[in-house]
Parts: structure tokens; sequence; C-alpha cells
């Protein structure tokens, strides 16, 4: 479960650090505004650091932990559907429809 965990978490992470190397000065300073949003710490934000949490809690077999990453999960998951509802609807519900299929998939698995 270990091994999975890292390479579910650890191959995109290299990769987008990677990717931030190669920007330049100010494609820097812009990536990391827009990191530090609000609207981006709210939506995918929760929703990285939910999954994080629920693969850490069924890798360490801690229900609380997944407990709590599920709901921060369905946080992040619920906040970024109602922005993309905003902007298309159809990608909001597409949104939706991939969070409550990963909140059902870490309770199945």
């Amino acid at each position: 479960r270990l091994i999975s965990f890292f390479i579910l978490w650890g191959t995109p992470a290299v990769f987008s650090i990677i990717e931030y190397f190669k920007l330049s000065k100010t494609e820097k300073k812009e990536a990391i505004r827009d990191l530090i949003s609000l609207k981006s710490i709210v939506t995918t934000g929760f929703i990285l650091a939910g999954g994080v949490m629920v693969s850490l809690g069924r890798v360490l077999s801690l229900l609380p932990l997944h407990v709590v990453g599920t709901f921060i999960l369905a946080i992040g998951g619920i906040v970024g559907a109602v922005e993309a509802w905003k902007i298309e609807k159809k990608k909001s519900i597409v949104i939706l429809v991939l969070i409550v299929s990963m909140i059902a998939f870490t309770f199945i698995i």
C-alpha cells in the first residue's frame, strides 16, 4: 500500500516541481499567486489535501483520518462544482460526479 501511495502522489508532485523550475521568473510569480489565491486553496487545495488524507488513512488503517479526509475532499469538490457552475454547467456536473466517484471508490477499496 505504501508503494502505491508514493507512486500515486509522488509522481504528479515530482512532475509538477520539474515543470515549475522550467518556468520563467514572471511565470513562477504568476503561478505562486494563483496557487495561494483563496479560490485555488478552497477548490484544488481541499481536493488534493483530502485525497492525500484519505490515502494516508487507508495506508495507515486510520479510520478517523480517512473520514476527515473524505469530508475535506467533499467540501473541495462541492466548492469546485459551484465555481465551475458559474462558468460552464457541464463541467460542474463532471466535477461533481468525479468527486462522488472518488469518495465512493475510497470506501470500497
